[in-house]
């Protein structure tokens, strides 16, 4: 059912003097949330088509095709003494670096902070108003053209959907993570968000998000490594996305076969290049076979899990779901694979493997627990049959006398 909540008025902010303006008001508030409109699949750089922001009392949409100087809006996405408050924030906060170099602070992810009080994750802002507050939205604008002005009635009715209610959102999360104590862990996962690296990718991490990656050996990665870095430098100069101008399967192949001449990549299908960044490409061959062995990248080795490590990853897998079941917390947040595995890892193997659930919060919540099982320091019993079934985790007496 629908609750009695009333959308803040809207204004809409085309000129650098009502934009400087808002922005005081803005830093007076101490805390706003924001959200972007951006096309991003035609250019090098993304281009912001509209800010929308909003606190309890107002909204703005902010038109930067209008020709204005967005920075004091970003200047405070940077000020650590303002809380932004956004969903699903990485995207639009990357905007920041982009456009004025500097890092955002203080930042508020209800999408995330919904997982850490709940058991969904990631949930749409659509689910999470309906939620928190019973007010659906109508999310009817996800594919449009966000540069063509002027924008229709339907556009703007859409972007400030899209802000006006996160600050309510804010609020409600917030009690609710007092409550549970875990402001704490929402402080842990918001950090990320105020480290420069999150945004600006290592040449070691751009390689490993190649799709494939794997099947190449040393000399073949410092080769896929060149190839990166001049890839990046064309998108740049043409303004073009990195993956338009060349196809990862397509960059992959050349690292593969190792092709030192321009004609042997103009061979490739589907590769649209002109002779002298085809030629750039040959050259990028030539510097990665140039790589000494003792300077190769390491290839990542593909560790198989033996029988019984199978058998414990289901085994901790079914612990630290029923955990996130009966402590509202998202087991998708807590744990994937990768880190369970890892934890399962530490202590089948000696091999100096660390996981996520090992540190910060996911170690106090569930972690140390899991562990203390896997060290046979804990025991699990079925409790709550039949009708609310789940599991529990006992510490193992150190006197064996005392449990019989």
């Amino acid at each position: 059912m629908k609750r009695n909540i009333k959308k803040p008025p809207t204004v809409t902010v085309t000129s650098d003097a009502d934009l400087r303006s808002f922005c005081d008001r803005l830093a007076d508030a101490r805390s706003f949330a924001f959200d972007t409109e951006f096309i991003m699949e035609d250019g090098y750089e993304t281009t912001v088509c509209l800010i929308q922001a909003a606190t309890e009392s107002q909204v703005a949409l902010i038109d930067p095709l209008a020709g204005l100087d967005t920075k004091p809006f970003w200047e405070l996405v940077a000020d650590p003494s303002v809380q932004i408050v956004l969903h699903a924030a990485m995207e639009d906060l990357a905007l920041c670096r982009q456009l004025i170099g500097k890092t955002p602070a203080n930042v508020f992810d209800v999408q995330v902070a919904a997982g850490l009080v709940g058991r969904d994750y990631p949930l749409s802002l659509t689910r999470l108003v309906h939620k928190f507050l019973g007010i659906r939205l109508r999310k009817s604008q996800t594919l449009t053209d966000w540069r063509r002005r002027p924008l229709t009635d339907a556009q703007l009715a859409y972007a400030v959907d899209d802000v006006a209610y996160i600050p309510l959102v804010h609020q409600k999360l917030t009690k609710r993570l007092e409550t549970l104590g875990r402001l704490d862990w929402a402080s842990e996962e918001f950090a990320q968000f105020e480290r420069p690296e999150t945004y600006e990718p290592t040449a070691e991490r751009r390689l490993l998000r190649l799709r494939g990656i794997g099947s190449l050996d040393p000399q073949g990665l410092a080769v896929a490594g060149q190839l990166l870095e001049v890839r990046e430098a064309l998108a740049k100069t043409f303004d073009r996305p990195a993956r338009a101008v060349v196809r990862d399967h397509l960059l992959l192949e050349i690292a593969r076969h190792r092709w030192t001449r321009a004609e042997q990549i103009r061979s490739l299908r589907g590769l649209n290049l002109r002779a002298r960044a085809v030629e750039q490409l040959a050259q990028a061959v030539q510097r990665g076979l140039a790589i000494p062995a003792n300077r190769l990248p390491a290839v990542q080795q593909t560790i198989e899990d033996t029988s019984h490590e199978l058998v414990l990853l289901s085994l901790v897998t079914a612990v630290l779901r029923d955990f996130c079941l009966t402590h509202d917390v998202a087991f998708a947040l807590m744990a994937n694979k990768q880190s369970i595995r890892d934890l399962v890892h530490a202590h089948t193997r000696s091999l100096p493997t660390e996981s996520a659930l090992t540190r910060g919060w996911r170690a106090r919540a569930g972690g140390d627990m899991l562990a203390s099982v896997l060290k046979g320091q804990a025991a699990i019993r079925v409790v709550g049959l039949p009708n609310q079934p789940s599991l529990k985790v006992d510490p193992v007496p150190t006197d064996p006398q005392s449990s019989t």
